[in-house]
């Protein structure tokens, strides 16, 4: 008995080793050197915060309160300053937050208190009403086998896109097979993280009928505890907070592994001990990351503890932190090149039939219609350039840009810009989520920002004429110049020459004050 006994210590003592070893240090800076931006919300402390998300495309830091409370931390990148831009109390026990579409006026949470997935709805300021219950998905019903386990139940959520899912041939627990397209409508599966035995359970989720979902298993961690969910979409690593012993940081890459009792495990790619806190609250519970491969010299993280309305005030009021740098694990996910597809019409050189004129020479290149500038910038608060391209647009309205990868994942509000027409700007920063993708101005007036395109009146919209001097207005100043070069008789290709015969004439005229009539000006977010 005694040699069992010693042999069952052995192994424990070795698998303990193995695991010691397999942790890393927190690769940022410290707790008290990482920045308190408890403040920022509140100057006398705060309690029951429980899970952190951020969004890369409003540079917006999500924060859930336990309780019921959502606040939103809006970063100037500017100033690399972050100001509070929501405090909104609504009912139950949101522990966890994501986000499906960061373009969307929505968010996703992981209910404790009620068991359930809720998605909620609010306007573009979150005001005057708030945030809306818009569906809600029973994560006890069938077929889900999840069990109410009270408060060590469910606290942390993320979305995980289909292409991840292809791209690592993600394995149900279920059924033992490939489960690497969603087929419930979300484009993609949502994982929640539970305290009890530290799971990961997947959900396929109807996002637009209430309890629809199909259950794609349960995974085993690295720990029986797990409090919170991240996602990389720029490597496609699961971060996995374990909020148990010292605190640690699981990474994986959705690659799983059959375990004893018909199981899966993550396979773990990196094992992070988290900073310590200066104190004895060492309840960490929310976590959230930039994309790595935006800037990989420059990823920062968050971090949140749960603290107790009796604990000391100091600790309410050190109870977010900002850490930057952070060394991200991963590679960077895409490595292709991502092909841009627009398709943009000249209010002046459109023909009908969804054809435009051959203007730069009709003779020798009878499908190009005209040179256009094309700017990609950031959704941030000085609509930073990203990219700018010169292009030959088509007589069709086609025209293509090939970005870099390290575009991809990231949204840019795509501007059009030509030589006598109203600068354009997409209606809504345009996801680069595929490496090809496609964005029409042509289809629908609501794809120009301020529905600012004219309407050609056989179901298509084109950039408006006018605008000759680039100003940003077409108006009087632009109608004198085409009736000065109406009168010398202009021809050839310029700037005046508004419907693309290559003469300045009255046609052009008549368009020109059409348009300023309608105070056609610049409209940008």
């Amino acid at each position: 008995m005694l040699k069992k006994l010693s042999k069952l210590l052995i192994i424990q003592l070795v698998l303990l080793i193995g695991q010691i070893k397999a942790q890393s240090a927190w690769p940022s800076e410290s707790w008290s050197a990482a920045v308190n931006m408890t403040s920022i919300m509140s100057g006398s402390g705060l309690t029951e915060l429980s899970s952190l998300f951020w969004n890369s495309t409003t540079n917006r830091l999500y924060v859930s309160h336990g309780d019921g409370r959502l606040r939103v931390l809006q970063l100037n990148t500017g100033t690399n300053t972050f100001s509070q831009i929501a405090n909104i109390g609504y009912t139950g026990g949101p522990e966890g937050i994501t986000q499906v579409n960061l373009n969307a006026n929505e968010f996703y949470t992981i209910d404790e208190d009620n068991y359930q997935i809720r998605k909620y709805t609010h306007n573009a300021n979150f005001s005057p009403t708030g945030v809306t219950l818009s569906r809600s998905w029973n994560i006890l019903l069938p077929p889900s086998t999840m069990t109410n386990t009270a408060n060590i139940g469910p606290e942390g959520i993320a979305f995980i896109p289909d292409s991840f899912l292809t791209a690592i041939g993600f394995i149900s627990q279920v059924t033992g097979l490939p489960y690497t397209t969603s087929v419930k409508g979300m484009g993609g599966l949502l994982c929640i993280a539970h305290q009890n035995q530290g799971y990961i359970w997947v959900f396929d989720v109807n996002p637009n009928v209430n309890n629809d979902f199909a259950f794609v298993g349960k995974y085993k961690t690295n720990k029986n505890e797990s409090c919170d969910l991240a996602f990389d979409k720029s490597t496609g690593s699961l971060y996995i907070l374990h909020n148990t012993g010292l605190n640690y940081l699981e990474v994986t890459d959705l690659t799983t592994t059959s375990v004893a009792g018909g199981e899966r495990k993550f396979v773990v790619k990196n094992e992070f001990q988290l900073a310590a806190t200066p104190d004895t609250n060492k309840n960490v519970e929310g976590f959230a990351i930039t994309p790595k491969c935006n800037d990989s010299t420059n990823v920062s993280v968050w971090l949140c503890r749960d603290v107790e309305s009796l604990e000391p005030t100091a600790y309410k009021q050190d109870c977010l932190r900002w850490f930057n740098p952070f060394t991200a694990p991963g590679t960077c996910y895409n490595t292709s090149p991502v092909v841009l597809n627009l398709k943009v019409f000249i209010q002046g050189f459109y023909k009908g039939s969804g054809k435009m004129k051959p203007v730069l020479d009709s003779i020798n290149f009878p499908n190009n219609c005209d040179t256009i500038t094309i700017e990609l910038r950031k959704n941030d608060a000085n609509r930073t350039l990203q990219y700018t391209f010169k292009k030959i647009v088509d007589i069709n309205g086609n025209v293509s840009l090939t970005l870099p990868a390290a575009s991809f994942g990231n949204s840019y509000f795509v501007v059009i810009k030509h030589r006598h027409s109203m600068e354009t700007w997409s209606a809504n920063p345009v996801l680069l989520n595929s490496i090809a993708l496609s964005y029409s101005f042509t289809d629908l007036v609501t794809k120009a920002y301020g529905n600012n395109l004219a309407n050609l009146n056989d179901g298509n919209f084109a950039m408006y004429s006018g605008d000759t001097d680039q100003n940003g207005n077409i108006n009087l100043v632009d109608q004198n110049s085409i009736e000065q070069r109406l009168i010398l008789f202009t021809s050839g290709y310029n700037s005046f020459d508004l419907n693309g015969d290559l003469l300045v004439e009255s046609a052009d005229l008549s368009l020109i004050e059409n348009n300023g009539l309608l105070n056609v000006v610049v409209v940008r977010p």
